[in-house]
């Protein structure tokens, strides 16, 4: 039986309370402890110390809130995972954040990791992507990966087997195997259609409320943009990849895209929901492209004064832009 959320919440800050007495010197007697989403928190009157609950990089958005909020000393961050891709972005957007990565009951200082090379587009793939550019679906590269996408859901993508490059169509990889299974031999561009003609319905404006709708909402938005790059106020979108890859197409991950405005190179970063990690994933995008600046497009309700906050921190000019969903309604594909 699992710990109920109180006991968890418990054990997270004597944890806490441990490492900042033993490994940071805090005076607990003159502390604050309290646990947030994100993890732990004991506010000292020298040094903050933050231990996080999981590995989610989207954590340090929520301690450089906390931190502002409380007007915390210098802060130590201690992570078990993703230690180093936080410590990469803390350096950009908190250079006095200390993160510290944890291994059992030993904390030791984590160097940022490098930022990950993507990986090369296979070769001999020219007459799959024509499908797709025929299809009424966007081709989206992104990790040497090869996608097709109806207003932002991946519907099928290139993948190498045995036999050299095929088109696997479908919502996911399991999708795509039992489609694979299915249907072996079947032409990929009859059933790319088929697959359009079935979840397009569900990916247009006033669709009652599906699970196909509420899939990749940040990339749905993004290809709006593409469309319609006045949305941004930018001309000459190109696509961009995260930085780390997207792991899954439920993982919630910016899409982003690089444009201009005038002379000037705008990186876009779309984005749904309240997304604590939107501004320190801006960070990896920021530094290997070099824009001249930054903006958020999110769903009007979306336009929360944290971003703002966040985004106050990027080394370049950042604002946010609220455009109208298209999932509620007020706007057609």
């Amino acid at each position: 039986m699992g710990l109920d959320a109180d006991r968890t919440a418990e054990l997270e800050a004597a944890r806490a309370r441990a490492l900042a007495r033993d490994r940071f010197q805090v005076e607990l007697n003159d502390a604050h402890v309290t646990t947030l989403p994100f993890g732990a928190c004991v506010l000292g009157t020298e040094r903050a110390v933050v231990v996080l609950s999981g590995d989610d990089p989207a954590a340090l958005g929520g301690v450089l809130l906390w931190a502002e909020r409380v007007a915390a000393p210098a802060v130590e961050m201690v992570a078990a995972g993703a230690a180093g891709l936080m410590a990469r972005r803390a350096s950009v957007l908190d250079p006095g954040l200390r993160v510290w990565r944890l291994d059992g009951t030993d904390v030791e200082p984590a160097p940022p990791d490098a930022p990950p090379v993507p990986h090369p587009v296979p070769e001999g793939i020219e007459s799959l992507v024509a499908i797709i550019e025929r299809s009424a679906s966007d081709v989206v590269v992104e990790d040497g990966i090869v996608r097709a996408e109806l207003a932002g859901l991946e519907i099928a993508r290139i993948v190498a087997d045995e036999n050299g490059p095929v088109l696997e169509v479908g919502v996911g990889r399991f999708d795509r195997e039992a489609g694979a299974l299915l249907h072996a031999g079947r032409d990929p561009e009859t059933a790319l259609g088929d697959v359009i003609d079935r979840l397009g319905p569900h990916r247009r404006t006033g669709a009652p409320s599906h699970a196909v709708n509420r899939i990749g909402r940040e990339r749905w938005i993004r290809h709006l943009v593409v469309h319609d790059p006045g949305l941004a106020g930018v001309h000459d979108p190109a696509l961009v990849e995260p930085v780390p890859p997207r792991r899954s197409l439920l993982d919630d991950a910016p899409a982003s895209l690089l444009a201009r405005d005038g002379g000037r190179a705008v990186l876009v970063m779309c984005s749904a929901g309240v997304d604590l990690g939107l501004v320190p994933a801006a960070v990896d995008l920021v530094v290997r492209h070099q824009p001249d600046e930054v903006r958020f497009v999110v769903p009007e309700r979306d336009q929360l004064p944290h971003l703002e906050r966040l985004a106050s921190r990027l080394p370049v000019p950042a604002t946010v832009v609220g455009v109208p969903p298209p999932w509620d309604g007020t706007r057609q594909n």
